[in-house]
């Protein structure tokens, strides 16, 4: 597996994205290769023809797979149901096909508003719906403020409202965004983690640090080598795979480390992948993770669009 890694690794630093065309390259490590678009809504994208043709654009020329809107709530509130339609059909239709995710913040009335949305759609249906969810910070807990929304997700999923045969969106990918497996002022925690584990299809987790191409060495609570370990024991414990996404920040203004220069092409200019090829070859090498046959790396997010587009314009 070691020889593998350093064979792919080779590759994608040679070839891992083309950059400068519209199709795919050949031998790219990440299957999932996602970015949030934080001004989906709020910077007037959606709904302008050129703006999103210009975001769809960028996303072909950087190799995304998937891209995950912010304010769908309040784009559904606004009236703007037709033009997310229009969006996620258009970006569906792109060659290669675009994966489009919404991006939650609770189980409230942003939530119903996206199952509304799912009414009677086929073709326009979102092709995941991934958590804003911070139960691991402030007043909020596991039980009362995630576990909530997971069933809520489940449901979109798996229930056929009443009178109906089919769930409003079988295909749906439950994603989670993680940054701490714990409550507020708790220590880390197996049984959350196994929660997480049994509900998901796939688990985003933070992993920033000013060097996070690099895989952090430190053992700390919420290092990623714990959050790994930790995700690990519970699929062990579980028989079941856990699918990781491992996100990195390039958010210039954020209060947490971000390595927007190592993307800029006036900085050190790599390519969006080669921070995920460099930190997967470090992770295949370690001995500090455990249970790794449990783990399935399926590749990278990066938050968020408008930092990242002004690193790789």
């Amino acid at each position: 597996m070691k020889y593998l890694t350093t064979i792919l690794f080779v590759l994608a630093l040679c070839c891992s994205c083309d950059d400068d065309d519209d199709s795919i390259s050949i031998g790219l490590l990440a299957e999932h290769r996602g970015v949030y678009i934080n001004d989906f809504y709020t910077g007037g994208i959606l709904g302008n023809p050129a703006l999103e043709d210009d975001l769809l654009a960028w996303v072909d020329e950087n190799d995304f797979t998937d891209i995950y809107l912010y304010n769908i709530g309040a784009a559904l509130a606004a009236g703007l149901d037709d033009d997310l339609r229009a969006f996620v059909d258009k970006a569906h239709n792109q060659d290669p096909y675009v994966r489009v995710s919404f991006v939650s913040a609770g189980f409230g009335d942003s939530f119903t508003d996206i199952e509304a949305y799912h009414d009677g759609r086929k073709d326009s249906k979102p092709d995941g719906i991934v958590s804003e969810i911070e139960f691991w910070n402030g007043s909020m807990n596991f039980a009362d403020d995630y576990a909530p929304w997971i069933d809520k997700v489940n449901d979109l999923k798996f229930t056929p409202p009443p009178g109906q045969v089919a769930p409003l969106n079988a295909g749906i990918t439950r994603q989670f965004y993680i940054g701490k497996i714990k409550d507020p002022g708790m220590p880390p925690s197996l049984t959350i983690a196994k929660e997480l584990v049994m509900h998901h299809d796939e688990i985003f987790l933070t992993n920033y640090h000013s060097d996070a191409w690099h895989l952090s060495s430190s053992t700390a609570e919420n290092s990623i080598v714990n959050k790994l370990n930790l995700l690990a024991q519970a699929g062990m414990e579980l028989n079941k795979e856990v699918n990781i996404v491992i996100l990195f920040n390039v958010y210039q203004m954020s209060p947490s480390p971000e390595i927007w220069d190592y993307f800029a092409s006036t900085g050190m200019n790599h390519e969006f992948e080669n921070a995920f090829v460099e930190w997967a070859a470090e992770y295949d090498a370690s001995t500090d993770i455990t249970n790794k046959a449990f783990l399935k790396l399926k590749g990278f997010g990066i938050y968020r669009y408008s930092d990242a587009k002004n690193a790789r314009p």
